[in-house]
């Protein structure tokens, strides 16, 4: 019953299935990649340390003023801005000293935030396959994506998920900072202390004490509190930006604004019509309230162009989980995630100090137990 839905990245041609089973009973689950592949990171804590020890040098090496460092910083920039460089070449280049590391600062943390977020600013759609290939949102597709879409109907190819299978959409995967690198590249380094300053350079973490965090609409100008989303699943002080330890997170919220299909999604309530996703085609981050220019963490207001669409996102989630899960919703919300959803912290993995990024460093095939997590 219903029909089968997928994750579109539609920016990058890209594709992911969901969790949970690809019909409707999707929407009950967490939905981990979606979730990781638009948070933006920070820099891994080790790096701050790091950096410490650097500037407690009193006396900077000789080595500072020879051979390449003895070149001026805007021709520095430009050798470190060179398109051959790759994100690995960089880190290599900037843990050799702190002059390096602050030219290319700026760099490695774009660097970062393009790899762990994968799918940071892109158009995103959870679209169903029965969708019509003239049923398509008009901000989802540009004008070449349209027109590759039909030259391949006229050659008579089926328009699967409303032809977005015909932009020969690929597999996604995300970057999880020092742990992504294998043991054998980090022989590389001559001593522990060069491989421990790469990496502090190349992790991410996602610092569990904040309380900032939010689900942003970059086109609409709209954001979500997790705080308010950790409320309704009944666990306020649960860890942020992932609420490991609530049914509900931004996943959900997102999930029901960037569903679309010719037939309704079942089992989800009329009047919301929420296979017709008002975000549909939209760019979307999640990172925290202070790096969007907001208040500091305690401080409510924030006078911006920036609309809290929070309590309007609840609102329609009690609606959804009041018709999937029957008149026990409420308990279900507050409730324990389901076993399934324990294998979405693979997607968790970072070089933070929490449980949830250490849980996370598991492979697929090596589920955590629930006390690993709490």
């Amino acid at each position: 019953m219903g029909q089968y839905w997928e994750f579109f990245n539609v920016s990058k041609r890209q594709r992911m299935d969901t969790n949970g089973g690809p019909k409707w009973s999707f929407l009950q689950y967490k939905q981990g990649f979606l979730v990781r592949s638009i948070t933006m990171p920070y820099s891994s804590p080790k790096l701050e340390r790091h950096l410490k020890r650097l500037s407690s040098t009193v006396t900077p090496p000789a080595i500072n003023n020879q051979g390449l460092l003895s070149l001026p910083d805007d021709v520095l920039l430009t050798i470190l801005e060179l398109p051959d460089i790759t994100f690995d070449d960089l880190a290599i280049l900037a843990v050799t000293c702190r002059r390096l590391f602050d030219l290319s600062a700026k760099m490695l943390e774009e660097g970062r935030n393009y790899m762990s977020a994968s799918w940071l600013g892109c158009r995103i759609v959870c679209m169903g396959d029965n969708t019509v290939e003239d049923d398509l949102p008009p901000a989802l597709l540009n004008a070449e994506e349209r027109a590759i879409i039909d030259a391949k109907i006229k050659e008579g190819k089926y328009a699967n998920y409303g032809g977005l299978e015909l932009l020969d959409p690929g597999a996604s995967t995300l970057y999880r900072g020092a742990f992504t690198y294998f043991y054998s590249y980090l022989q590389k380094f001559n001593s522990d202390a060069d491989r421990e300053a790469f990496e502090a350079v190349v992790g991410v973490a996602f610092p569990p004490k904040r309380r900032d965090w939010i689900l942003c609409n970059c086109t609409k100008k709209e954001y979500v509190r997790a705080s308010a989303i950790a409320e309704l699943s009944g666990k306020p002080n649960d860890a942020q930006p992932f609420l490991p330890r609530c049914r509900l997170d931004l996943g959900h919220a997102l999930l029901a604004r960037i569903c679309w299909s010719t037939e309704e999604l079942v089992n989800t309530p009329p009047k919301l019509k929420m296979h017709r996703g008002a975000w549909v085609g939209d760019r979307f981050c999640i990172t925290t309230m202070e790096r969007m220019g907001g208040p500091k963490e305690g401080e409510e207001s924030w006078e911006s162009e920036w609309k809290d669409v929070s309590k309007q996102v609840v609102k329609d989630l009690v609606q959804i989980y009041r018709k999937q899960l029957g008149k026990e919703w409420l308990e279900e919300i507050e409730g324990d995630v389901p076993p399934v959803d324990y294998a979405e912290y693979f997607w968790f993995g970072s070089d933070g100090d929490d449980k949830v990024a250490s849980t996370g460093r598991y492979t697929r095939q090596r589920r955590p137990s629930i006390c690993s997590l709490f």
